[in-house]
Order: C-alpha cells, then sequence, then structure tokens
C-alpha cells in the first residue's frame, strides 16, 4: 500500500486486496496518537478511467477512502486495512 493522496477527510491509496472488498466497505484505523479514525471506500479505480464497484484478490486498485480525520494517517508499506463490517475482508 502506499499513499498517492490525502486533504479535506480524503485518502487516496495503492493497494492490493487480499479479500474480496466493494464500495461503502468500512475500516477503523488508529492514529500515532491513539485518535480513531473511521473510513469509508467511495471508489475503486482499477484502471485511470476505469471504476468498479468490488474489487477481488489479488488484484490492486487505485481506492479512495473518506473520513474525518484521514488527512492526519499515515500508513507503512505491508500495513493491511481491515474492513470492520467484514473483519476477514
Amino acid at each position: 500500500m502506499r499513499i498517492e493522496a490525502v486533504g479535506d477527510g480524503r485518502l487516496v491509496i495503492i493497494a492490493r486486496c487480499l479479500a474480496t472488498t466493494r464500495l461503502g466497505a468500512c475500516f477503523r484505523c488508529v492514529t500515532l496518537s491513539g485518535d480513531v479514525i473511521d473510513l469509508m471506500l467511495v471508489e475503486i479505480h482499477r484502471y485511470p478511467e476505469v471504476a468498479v464497484t468490488e474489487l477481488d484478490p489479488p488484484h490492486g486498485a487505485r481506492l479512495v477512502l473518506i473520513g474525518t480525520g484521514a488527512d492526519g494517517l499515515q500508513f507503512d508499506f505491508g500495513d493491511v486495512l481491515h474492513n470492520i463490517d467484514n473483519p476477514t475482508a
């Protein structure tokens, strides 16, 4: 995973999918200061001009997540986001 852009409660990442993931999926992250940030997946782009509604493994895509405080999150290569609606996704 790598962060492509942040700002205004938006987080844009390039990520590889480890389980089927769909638009509307929710993810919970914790900042370095301990704040809990909930994110919702609002866009999946397999290619720059190709938006899809779900992504299955082992594909990668550009994901757009929104949530208050998203611009304060930091990730390292190899970090994993777990879907809080479906923890195995």
